[in-house]
């Protein structure tokens, strides 16, 4: 029998490594089919628009889609340097699937966006770019998400919610990045590390925040997740500096703070270093000040947030959820019952505190984020007015645990359950359980990653766990 030379041929390239000229034009082939799939793409929202500008509109929407695959895609083709030919293109497919599927969302408009959102975005349509800096508009979020805004509404007479879901989309590609860097610590196989880059952008929680509800807690738990692997690779100033960038964004970065207790005690960090986060905080809010705002109002925005929605909970996986509530009995449960719940979640962190202050001796690289995931799942269970939101960062968080021990793969199974059931809750369609079950999934969570600690921090002094190779 002759030889298949040609079939010979090409099994042997798709096994074969790329070189960076054979990555970019790959990444440059797959960009613009997609660009292709993206033109063709269903925008029910379009059809509000006349006749004569909807092939504008679509153009500029299947460039704006196709460049967050694009970066998607580049990020993937640096990362997997080392992977063979069909593992590359494989990629490239997974990723224009879900991406596609995320542009599949994009036309379900939430009650945030519509009462709130495009509100804002309208009223800066009509002001310079100095004095949108300087209007109080939205003034319980803080400025630089107002910044985003505010870019948002300088393309005129186009339907917002698709930038406003593109941004979303984009941090999620941000997010993926964080996980796999924080991954990186401890598998080194670009394998592992950029199946964590996909999952974690295809987690239930992310992708119902983002694409579909057109959130931005991504945008936070990226640079937080980006804090933690900057910090633990000792590079604590650039570390603490995206901390401060992520609690300019959101006032839940407050719950991944509490890690700067393990990295001090790893010694990541020094103490000098945790200025860097009111800097980079006050510096975020340089162009604000510039437009107008005043020094109290960007320094007390969180203030006004923290005094608003006064109810015992907010569709998150509380402790709460047992309770039989309805509006009022929920506010009136606050006025009774916030003072008890506060300190129920100040015990709780301070429970953690004193058991990473104890074992300071066993505190891993491993030990420091089950520390970190320990508060982002517990605090919250124990506190009033938390939103199904409020325990995103735990969701992701889990995922990264899993790549240190995959037998921890129930930890992102009972705590993105736990959200799922929150989310579904609070967007249109039946619930799939009633929320007191995610207070059981959310509980199981964090008596696992309080065992998986002890475990950790009991285990004596030993070295580092060895690296996994994909």
């Amino acid at each position: 029998m002759k030889k298949d030379f040609v079939s010979e041929a090409l099994r042997s390239l798709l096994g074969k490594r790329c070189a960076p000229l054979v990555r970019a034009l790959m990444a440059a082939a797959a960009t613009a089919v997609f660009y292709q799939f993206a033109y063709h793409a269903r925008y029910a929202i379009l059809d509000e628009f006349a006749s004569f500008q909807y092939d504008e509109f679509l153009r500029i929407i299947a460039v704006m889609f196709t460049a967050i695959f694009a970066v998607s895609a580049c990020v993937q083709m640096s990362a997997g340097k080392k992977l063979p030919l069909y593992a590359l293109v494989g990629l490239l497919v997974i990723t224009g699937c879900v991406t596609l599927g995320k542009i599949s969302l994009l036309d379900y408009v939430s009650d945030d966006y519509d009462i709130f959102l495009s509100d804002w975005i309208y009223t800066y349509s009509g002001m310079g770019i100095k004095e949108g800096l300087g209007t109080y508009i939205g003034s319980d979020y803080t400025p630089p998400y107002l910044y985003l805004m505010l870019l948002i509404s300088r393309v005129r007479n186009f339907p917002w919610i698709y930038m406003v879901k593109a941004l979303s989309m984009l941090t999620d590609v941000l997010l993926g990045y964080a996980v796999m860097k924080l991954c990186s610590l401890r598998a080194k196989g670009e394998g592992t590390r950029l199946l964590s880059f996909h999952i974690a952008q295809i987690l239930p929680t992310v992708i119902f925040n983002g694409a579909y509800w057109g959130q931005c807690d991504a945008i936070y738990v990226s640079f937080c997740l980006l804090a933690l692997y900057l910090s633990l690779s000792k590079k604590p100033l650039r570390g603490m500096a995206a901390f401060g960038v992520a609690l300019s964004f959101k006032l839940q970065t407050v719950f991944f703070l509490p890690a700067l207790l393990p990295l001090w005690l790893r010694k990541d960090i020094k103490l000098r270093h945790v200025l860097m986060i009111p800097a980079t905080y006050m510096a975020m809010m340089i162009p604000a000040l510039w437009g107008g705002k005043s020094m109290h109002h960007v320094l007390t925005c969180y203030l006004q947030q923290a005094g608003n929605y006064n109810f015992i909970t907010m569709n998150g996986p509380t402790l709460y959820q047992f309770l039989p509530l309805t509006a009022m009995d929920s506010a009136t449960l606050y006025d009774m019952f916030s003072g008890m719940a506060m300190m129920l979640g100040f015990a709780m962190l301070l429970i953690v505190c004193a058991m990473a202050c104890f074992k300071r001796e066993a505190m891993t690289q491993e030990n420091a984020l089950l520390c970190c995931l320990l508060v982002l799942g517990g605090v919250p269970f124990f506190l009033p007015k938390m939103h199904e939101r409020y325990t995103f960062g735990a969701d992701v968080l889990a995922l990264v645990l899993t790549v240190y021990s995959p037998k921890r793969i129930v930890l992102p199974l009972l705590f993105g359950m736990a959200s799922y059931i929150c989310y579904t809750e609070g967007l249109p369609g039946e619930p799939i359980l009633a929320l007191k079950w995610s207070t059981v999934f959310q509980m199981l969570g964090i008596a696992l990653t309080a065992a998986e600690l002890w475990r950790g921090l009991n285990a004596g002094n030993s070295p580092e766990l060895t690296e996994v190779k994909a």
